[in-house]
């Protein structure tokens, strides 16, 4: 009969548990100091450099995604407001100012719905930011939620999930736009 091995702790094995210094309550294992964080250490199977760095660890980024999905959602839009305020300056006449107002329905996709194309105002526009803010929130929150269920997540995931879900929402505010446009007998 074969006997069982059991291992015995010494107190080399004590010493070593005691110097641990875990960096995240979630798992505390990870790393063995502030500094040397386990998703630095390992390498990636097609390169020597690594695969990208998950700065604080993999429940770290979990835990900033699910916190910040939604200010990020906020963020994009107000990316592609911006970027309709350049094309509109760089850009004159009616190309300029249809890209800018294409773009300015991507961010801001409550405006056809308040009737921003045919009727402005501002306290449409205002009502047209805020309610817009509160969809991207929801939106950037919901697609954190669907991200972080996964084993490994990183920003790039959330933004890929971001564009898929963010994708229906433009498609709807285009419909919207073309929906006045049919109602107000421009075709």
């Amino acid at each position: 009969m074969a006997e069982k091995c059991s291992p015995q702790i010494t107190e080399t094995h004590i010493t070593a548990a005691s110097t641990v210094t875990p960096t995240d309550a979630d798992s505390p294992w990870l790393t063995s100091s502030p500094s040397e964080s386990y998703d630095w250490l390992v390498p990636s199977l097609t390169s020597t450099s690594g695969r990208y760095m998950l700065p604080g660890g993999v429940a770290s980024t979990r835990r900033s995604i699910r916190r910040r999905g939604g200010l990020m959602a906020i963020g994009c839009a107000f990316g592609l407001w911006f970027l309709g305020v350049v094309l509109a300056w760089l850009l004159s006449g009616p190309t300029g100012g249809s890209l800018a107002f294409v773009l300015m329905v991507m961010a801001l996709p409550v405006m056809p719905v308040l009737g921003m194309p045919a009727a402005g105002g501002a306290a449409r526009l205002l009502i047209a930011i805020a309610s817009s803010a509160v969809l991207w929130w929801i939106l950037g929150q919901v697609v954190a939620g669907r991200v972080t269920k996964r084993p490994v997540v990183g920003w790039r995931e959330w933004l890929r999930e971001f564009f898929v879900v963010g994708l229906g929402l433009w498609i709807g505010a285009a419909g919207g736009l073309l929906l006045g446009v049919l109602v107000l007998g421009a075709f």
